[in-house]
């Protein structure tokens, strides 16, 4: 059977020309490459085009592009010559110079999610890191009874959400170890449990403990947990004003690598007497690392990180915010806040408040637990 193009009797054997434009452009933080160009109007047409990337310190890539432009991937960190050829039944044709000394920047690649406290050795070729710290959250208070039967009731406030610090491009060398310690949260405080008629304070939520980053014995960056919320007292009767639980305070954050973004906790819902508590806040919405510092899939957003509210007198509780745990409330049972740190958060969110007591109860709800600490650190040639 004939193959080819048949002029005069004779077969076609020509190949394309080379394209008459051809470019190969990369962009900051990533490894892809945006390749365009244009095709040759002399000769027989290309049926695609081949690309190929050469590099001293890489394996040579090659990809087959029909479309103009089209993103490939090479490696981090290596720099490239570009080339690109159309080709068609006959074979290959001549290649056009799309880049040289095209430099991939190094991208950050996750080493691993710190739940817990450990260490990590950097591997041979990885020259700096990058992390997000986080703090964990603050316990809510619990909730406060009324003396002399009165019913009357106040909820604890809800804890302060962890700090966040974000960042990138710290210089470290092969064999160095990062020490990662994770903060744990704070306890949620327990109701006011006395049996008397007398009104008695409920117990504060734990504070959380530091996140922290150290590398060979240097502290590079720290989280701080939030506070637990305060506990609450009722009124002994409706003449004797009593204390609703304030929130705790939010972490601070600190680090002493040039850039690192640093965002504060915020202070947690009060509670409150036969209304809703007090909400939770959410945290500043900096806490990604974008644009120039963008460190490719760390947090794709914010809203898991907040305070948590506090707890209601009656029967409402307040709501938490981002990561933080909701107040509890009261209908005919003392209800515990939640624990911060839900199903959308991963961790900084502060506990939530006690509700209050009932008459026909002895206790106040206790309050939630605060969210857990993490770390997440990356790694780059």
């Amino acid at each position: 059977m004939a193959t080819g193009n048949i002029r005069g009797g004779k077969r076609n054997y020509a190949r394309p020309t080379a394209p008459s434009t051809s470019t190969a452009t990369t962009a900051a933080d990533t490894t892809n490459v945006s390749v365009s160009f244009t095709p040759s109007t002399l000769g027989p047409a290309a049926t695609s085009y081949l690309v190929t990337a050469t590099s001293t310190t890489a394996p040579t890539t090659s990809y087959t592009l029909t479309t103009s432009p089209t993103t490939v991937v090479l490696q981090t960190g290596a720099t490239y010559t570009v080339n690109i050829a159309g080709q068609n039944y006959n074979g290959l044709g001549a290649a056009f110079a799309a880049a040289t000394g095209l430099v991939i920047p190094s991208t950050y690649q996750l080493a691993q999610t710190f739940n817990t406290s450990g260490t990590y050795t950097i591997p041979s070729g990885i020259t700096k890191i990058a992390a997000y710290v986080i703090g964990p959250g603050g316990g809510g208070a619990g909730g406060g009874k009324g003396g002399n039967g009165n019913g009357i009731s106040c909820g604890g406030g809800g804890g302060g959400s962890g700090a966040i610090v974000g960042f990138k491009d710290y210089t470290v060398s092969a064999a160095q170890t990062v020490t990662i310690t994770v903060g744990t949260p704070g306890n949620g405080g327990l109701g006011d449990t006395t049996t008397s008629n007398t009104r008695n304070f409920s117990f504060g939520g734990g504070s959380g403990n530091a996140s922290n980053i150290t590398v060979t014995n240097t502290s590079i960056a720290t989280a701080n947990g939030g506070t637990g919320g305060n506990g609450a007292q009722a009124p002994e009767t409706n003449l004797v004003s009593g204390n609703a639980g304030n929130g705790g305070g939010g972490g601070n954050a600190s680090s002493n690598v040039a850039g690192a973004i640093t965002i504060n906790g915020v202070t947690g819902g009060v509670g409150a007497f036969s209304t809703a508590g007090g909400s939770g806040a959410t945290q500043a919405s900096t806490s990604n690392i974008t644009g120039t510092n963008n460190i490719t899939a760390i947090l794709p957003s914010n809203t898991a990180y907040g305070s948590g509210g506090g707890g209601g007198g009656r029967n409402d509780g307040g709501a938490g915010a981002g990561g933080g745990g909701s107040g509890g409330a009261i209908i005919n049972t003392a209800v515990a806040g939640s624990i911060g740190n839900p199903a959308t958060g991963a961790g900084a969110g502060g506990g939530g408040g006690g509700g209050g007591f009932n008459p026909t109860l002895t206790v106040g709800g206790q309050g939630g637990a605060g969210g857990a600490g993490v770390v997440l650190l990356y790694i780059a040639p």
